[in-house]
């Protein structure tokens, strides 16, 4: 009878449920035989469908467990016992997660032969895939050197064996990922370059793994972890990355590397102008700050200002606070925008009463929140009843 580890392309088979498991609200199954591939290895499981007595089933994950393979279904129904179910898996993902984990053997083997870096991590994502060598570092050359025989090793299209062996027919040094209690040990292989045990899904030849891309590395615990596509993952990439390319060519209207070169100066200009922007709005918010003091209250031994900006945001009025704030003896309770409203709320040196105590009391008449310290408080009003405010703050400060 075919199974998961006997043949990978059998993507539809019959076989008849021998239980069923329910577990946290969710409902397992359990058949004679499976083609569908249980998460294991660092390799996602299969999924797919089950058909019996006129009634789909959606298979959404699959896993080996001591009683046995169980298929988790979407939704709280299962096939009867003794049922017979038309098994079909997800074709596409599959041949997808063939290509990545194959890539993943090929690319493995070529940093341990060529650079003796073992593979200690493998992870098949929805996305990228990744490894964790032992280094602290791939240099670029490394990669690409790494990238380049990856793909003559596909292009090559080498055949891959699959055999099972007993164990005590393996050197010991194919065992060290393999349980010791496993007595039956699955290798694959590929004549020349590498031998591994494994009970994931390759294909037939290296070919079929199409493209290989080396995308990027990280550091993760003293080793370094390699991101990596196959196949059409590669391919989709290649597209998406011309289609982005073509488009900032067009933006800068320039190609390949004079589009770059006018990125970068422009980005210095950028800079240059970022620069003179802030101080420029120096000058601006010490100009407004000035102004302020024509409408200011003086309350006992304090400046206190309440304006609102119309036109302003929140750095504008955290800038004029800012500045208003320079001198000792001053308070800025300031606002801008239209609705919802952006506030500050500020005082110098010399002001005894603390912001965070005005904030408790101003928050409600505002149906604002924020947050800050004695200080400085900040955040959003949805309202900005302005006498109310004025009357309010005011008479905090004793006026």
């Amino acid at each position: 009878m075919p199974g998961i580890y006997d043949d990978p392309y059998i993507f539809q088979f019959r076989s008849n449920v021998i239980g069923s498991i329910k577990e946290n609200g969710k409902m397992g199954v359990l058949l004679e035989n499976t083609i569908f591939y249980p998460e294991g290895g660092g390799q996602p499981s299969d999924r797919g469908t089950m058909v019996s007595a006129r009634r789909c089933y959606e298979v959404v994950h699959v896993e080996q467990r001591p009683e046995g393979i169980v298929h988790w279904l979407a939704g709280t129904s299962v096939p009867e016992n003794g049922a017979s179910v038309l098994m079909s898996i997800d074709a596409d993902r599959r041949q997808d997660h063939m290509q990545q984990h194959h890539g993943q053997h090929i690319i493995s083997a070529i940093f341990e032969q060529k650079y003796g870096w073992d593979t200690v991590g493998f992870h098949l994502g929805e996305e990228t895939s990744t490894i964790d060598l032992t280094t602290d570092k791939i240099p670029l050359h490394v990669l690409q050197e790494v990238e380049e025989e990856a793909n003559r090793v596909v292009m090559e299209n080498l055949p891959v064996k699959i055999e099972t062996y007993d164990r005590e027919q393996l050197n010991p040094a194919l065992l060290k990922k393999v349980p010791p209690d496993q007595e039956k040990v699955r290798l694959v292989t590929i004549s020349g370059i590498d031998e591994n045990a494994c009970c994931g899904t390759h294909p037939r030849a290296t070919g079929e793994v199409g493209p290989v891309k080396l995308l990027k590395t990280e550091k993760v615990r003293g080793n370094t972890r390699l991101h990596f596509i196959c196949g059409l993952r590669t391919i989709r990439w290649m597209r998406q990355t011309a289609e982005t390319l073509r488009s900032i060519e067009d933006a800068v209207g320039a190609v390949g590397s004079e589009a770059i070169t006018r990125i970068n100066n422009r980005e210095a200009e950028l800079k240059k102008l970022q620069k003179e922007r802030k101080e420029l709005l120096t000058f601006k918010y010490r100009y407004l700050a000035d102004q302020l003091k024509e409408q200011a209250l003086f309350i006992g031994d304090t400046y206190l200002s309440v304006q609102h900006f119309p036109d302003g945001d929140m750095e504008l009025i955290r800038g004029v606070a800012a500045i208003w704030c320079e001198q000792p003896q001053r308070v800025a309770v300031l606002t801008a925008g239209t609705g919802p409203f952006d506030v500050v709320m500020a005082r110098g040196a010399e002001v005894a009463p603390a912001m965070n105590q005005l904030a408790a009391q101003v928050w409600p008449i505002l149906k604002g929140k924020g947050g800050g310290s004695a200080d400085l408080v900040q955040g959003k009003a949805q309202e900005l009843p302005a006498e109310q405010l004025n009357y309010l703050v005011k008479d905090f400060f004793g006026g």
